[in-house]
């Protein structure tokens, strides 16, 4: 018997492999080799009911729990012939509170099996079953603890990342795709399912509706809401900034497509992924057009969300952003990023709607652990405390140069940094158009050349006053902290200017 699972994938029940979608396949091997008689008929029966009607991790993680059971039974008997309550009494009773946590979904397996009155398992389960007590596993811990490894990222880290992500897509050291896969996940939280899921019809030029600081409106397909693909929506807007790295990689993508099949329609591309399996894209280059079109309507040449998790976090590794938490390279993945973006959310004084409309939840259940455990004031950043971060942040990523002469553009004059009272701090090496407000944004540049004997323990002073004079008017340590990067990095200018001076006398 074939059916189709919820996400339109054709399967054989009898056969040994069931492929729910791009990113679950299920192994059946074991139910041939563990399960007799009525029991394989009942199980096959409601495990496919479970594959058209429930999402394919679901379906993943209910039959994942029937066969930890199963094997249980098996250690006793070859074959297992029916589930009775004496059965699954015996089997809670070995796993541990942490392991009970996760019998919920198979819980609601049986209780299925038992109202579709399918064969192998006896009807007083039911009752047994629903006398258990167990939940599931304890949500919104790392937010609670604010964990340094799980949790959400501080200040300082977010902007450690985000500044080293734009950094190395400016030198090229990140490609177009691994950047825009990254920066779409830190800025918007998006599950990377649902970056999967995108297809290049999906990224629109706003229209006179939205507000002029949007660049860039992305439908993201919804997801874990109980619909189908594809088939509900939400908008994301990106600035005009972090539009134009995603149209340039919609561009492409575009060309990479028409190289393969240059027959191919406008309307045909734009059903392509933002993000192609370029290894099957490649491997369907011989079929007809009309198989072609079909599979590009599909999720056939889309990503697996595995690979996105996997890209992003060989991303983040290969920018080794410091954290001033664990002393270590900060380590990200997609859920951590989406904590953030709530927590920054919270930070910010939004209520628990909103938040949830920025997770893309159907409600706010989910979303009071962040209002209810907004992070505690921001600790004040004066000098001494600057000096001990700096090693660890590392915030400042140019070059100190002895003096000017020595600096890339040092002879030019309109390079030279200045800062509030008129005096040169440093040079700028960049070429190429900069709107950045200097000297604030210079020290946490790549491109900033800062001189040896130039006096930027004045501006420290000035940026730790002016932090005091912002906390005293607006009475909010978040906005207070705005410059709380660029006042370590001015830091770590003077511990390195101080360093390089002692290593010149010692060497005179």
């Amino acid at each position: 018997m074939k059916i189709l699972s919820r996400e339109g994938y054709e399967l054989d029940v009898e056969e040994a492999v069931w492929v729910l979608s791009r990113d679950v396949t299920i192994h059946l091997e074991w139910v041939r080799e563990s399960l007799d008689g009525e029991l394989r008929d009942g199980f096959l029966s409601v495990a496919s009911w479970y594959a058209s009607k429930f999402a394919p991790g679901t379906v993943m993680a209910a039959l994942g729990g029937f066969r930890k059971f199963i094997t249980f039974l098996t250690h006793r008997a070859d074959r297992v012939l029916c589930v009775d309550s004496i059965d699954l009494i015996n089997y809670r009773n070995t796993l541990s509170e942490r392991e009970r946590c996760h019998l919920p979904g198979f819980v609601t397996l049986l209780r299925h099996w038992v109202r579709l009155k399918a064969p192998g398992i006896d009807r007083d389960v039911l009752n047994t079953i629903c006398a258990w007590k167990d939940k599931s596993s304890p949500k919104g811990v790392a937010v609670r603890t604010r964990c340094s490894k799980k949790g959400p990222l501080s200040q300082l880290e977010y902007e450690g990342l985000t500044d080293r992500l734009v950094q190395a897509f400016s030198d090229r050291s990140v490609s177009l795709g691994s950047y825009v896969l990254a920066d779409f996940l830190v800025s918007t939280g998006r599950r990377p399912s649902q970056l999967g899921d995108l297809k290049l019809a999906d990224i629109k030029r706003p229209d006179g509706s939205v507000q002029e600081e949007c660049g860039l409106v992305v439908l993201v397909p919804r997801r874990k809401q109980a619909c189908t693909w594809r088939s509900e929506f939400k908008p994301a807007y990106l600035t005009h900034e972090k539009a134009a790295p995603m149209l340039e990689l919609v561009e492409h993508t575009t060309r990479r497509m028409r190289r393969f099949w240059p027959a191919l329609s406008k309307d045909d591309i734009d059903q392509a992924p933002l993000f192609p399996s370029w290894r099957t894209v490649r491997r369907a280059r011989g079929l007809p057009l009309a198989e072609v079109r079909q599979r590009l309507r599909s999720e056939a040449f889309h990503i697996r969300t595995a690979t996105i998790t996997a890209r992003l976090e060989r991303t983040v590794a290969r920018l080794e952003v410091p954290s001033e938490r664990t002393r270590k390279s900060l380590h990200v993945f997609p859920l951590r990023l989406r904590r953030t973006v709530a927590t920054r959310a919270a930070r910010e004084g939004l209520g628990t709607v909103v938040i949830a409309e920025l997770l893309d939840h159907t409600d706010d259940q989910n979303a009071r652990v962040y209002t209810e455990n907004v992070p505690e004031h921001v600790a004040a950043i004066d000098a001494a405390v600057a000096a001990q971060l700096a090693p660890i942040v590392q915030a400042f990523s140019g070059m100190l140069v002895d003096k000017e002469a020595e600096a890339l553009r040092g002879n030019d004059i309109a390079s030279r940094i200045r800062c509030d009272s008129g005096s040169n701090v440093g040079t700028c090496g960049s070429f190429g158009f900069c709107g950045a407000i200097a000297p604030l944004a210079c020290y946490t540049c790549k491109a900033f050349q800062p001189w040896l004997d130039a006096p930027h323990r004045e501006v420290m002073d000035r940026l730790v006053q002016e932090r005091g004079r912002i906390r005293t008017i607006t009475m909010d340590d978040s906005i207070a902290a705005i410059n709380d990067r660029t006042i370590i990095a001015v830091s770590q200018v003077i511990c390195l200017c101080e360093q390089r001076k002692t290593e010149l006398r010692d060497h005179d």
